[in-house]
Formats: structure tokens, C-alpha cells, sequence
């Protein structure tokens, strides 16, 4: 969960696509992923083997050091090739550059002596073969939903054996509704209602990945064969209504 709190900015993405317009993308055959060093010292931990955000494909990992986030920032730039792009969005530092067909963001943020960073590297032209499939699947999801649901985030990810997909959409209708519609859409594909809390009862990893706001919503747990799902249906500021749903299926189980 702590993957999904760092790289679903749209900001990362657009720059993303920019990139394969102006770096080549389309050449033939697609080049090896390309490997980003870290600063001595860094602790990392892997993030999934590969991962999808919004229908771009995508491998992270993430990392921690003793060094200031200025000092960190300094190493990348003194070691990262130019061009190198740079955003503030929020209280992260972002940079960016093209790797050929691929588009690499380093995100750092912290304070005092110590860094939390994130490095991905997106393959952007296989991004772009996709997009047009990754739209059309999440649009039948928000169709089996009340009427003139969007999706606002996807992103999918594999490792090892499990593969866990993650939908954030937005409507106008009740919590209820929304609640009948979803035990109706996870039934249809072979998943029950188990039980049904305040999402603020998840634990505070678990909130953490939420958007703001939905610590306040109920969070409902799903199981079936091989699969199961978590949702939490919130009420945002601006009274439409947001579900957050995680389905993890075990590849193990396919026939």
C-alpha cells in the first residue's frame, strides 16, 4: 500500500507523455529497462515487479536514507544525465528525464537528516500502444457502477503470484447505493461480503494509502475463490461520493 501514496501524480504521468512525443518513441524494438543508481548508504525495498498506473507500464522501488532531502536532491542531479527536468508538487521534490523510449522520476521528500524516495521508471511507448485498452476496461468497471461514475486512478501491480488492481472513481449518488451496487458487481464475479467497518478501524498503513477524506468512510471486505477485495465508499468535500477499490487476485488459482 505504501506504492500507492507516491506515484499516482497526474503531474508524473503527463510529464511522462510528454517525454515519448519529443524522445524517439518510435523507434523499433524495445531497449532494456533502464537501471537508476541510488546514493550510498540508501535502504531500498521493492515495490511489486512491475506495476500499471493509469495504463502505463511501470517499475519503483522505494528508499530511505540518512542524508537531508537537499543533500539527496544534490547527489541525483550530480549523478542523473541531462536534461533533467524538476517539479514541486507538494512537499515532493520530483525529477525527471527520457531514457530513450522510457521516462524515469525520482520523488523525494522528507526532513531534517533523513530522505524517503521513490524512483520509476515508466515505459512510455508501450503506454501509449495501451492506453486506448486500459481506458476501455476501466470504463466497463465504472459502467456496472450507478450511472456517470469516472475513474479518477488506476493502477495495477504484479508480484509473484498475486495480482492486485486498484481503482479509485467518483459519482454523485448515496454511500448506500453505492454499497448495494458494488456487493452486486464483486458477487457477479465471485466475491461475498465477509464483514463491513469504519475505515478508520483499517489501521493507519491502511489509511495512509487513502485519498483525504476517506478515513471517515466504511470499508467493506470481500472473498472468493482466489480473490478478494477491499472497498471504502467516503463522502469527499464537495458531496460526491468516492470509492476506493483493491482486488487482489492469486495467480495460482487460474485454471
Amino acid at each position: 500500500m505504501r506504492a500507492l501514496r507516491v506515484i499516482t501524480s497526474s503531474a508524473v504521468l503527463a510529464a511522462a507523455l510528454l517525454a515519448a512525443a519529443f524522445s524517439g518513441a518510435q523507434t523499433g524494438g524495445a531497449p532494456a529497462w533502464p537501471e537508476v543508481s541510488l546514493p550510498p548508504g540508501a535502504a531500498s525495498y521493492s515495490m511489486g515487479e512491475q506495476m500499471s498506473v493509469d495504463g502505463m507500464p511501470m517499475r519503483a522501488q522505494g528508499f530511505e536514507l540518512d542524508m537531508s532531502p537537499e543533500r539527496t536532491a544534490a547527489w541525483f542531479r550530480q549523478h542523473m544525465p541531462r536534461p533533467l527536468m524538476e517539479n514541486h508538487i507538494g512537499d515532493k521534490l520530483v525529477l525527471g528525464r527520457a531514457s530513450g523510449t522510457y521516462y524515469i522520476t525520482v520523488q523525494l521528500t522528507g526532513s531534517g537528516g533523513r530522505t524517503q524516495g521513490l524512483v520509476a521508471v515508466s515505459d512510455v511507448a508501450a503506454g501509449l500502444a495501451q492506453r486506448a485498452a486500459s481506458r476501455a476496461a476501466n470504463a466497463r468497471v465504472a459502467a456496472r457502477l450507478p450511472s456517470g461514475t469516472q475513474v479518477v486512478t488506476a493502477l495495477n501491480s504484479t508480484d509473484a503470484q498475486r495480482t492486485a488492481n486498484f481503482l479509485t472513481l467518483v459519482n454523485s449518488y448515496s454511500e448506500e447505493v453505492n454499497r448495494e451496487r458494488l456487493k452486486q458487481m464483486l458477487r457477479e464475479d465471485g466475491m461475498e461480503l465477509e464483514r463491513e467497518s469504519r475505515a478508520a478501524e483499517a489501521g493507519a498503513k491502511a489509511l495512509a494509502a487513502l485519498p483525504a477524506g476517506a478515513a471517515s468512510g466504511r470499508a467493506l471486505f470481500f472473498k472468493g475463490r482466489g480473490r478478494e477485495a477491499i472497498a471504502v465508499i467516503s463522502r469527499m468535500p464537495d458531496s460526491r461520493v468516492s470509492i476506493v477499490l483493491n482486488t487482489v487476485t492469486t495467480m495460482e488459482t487460474y485454471p
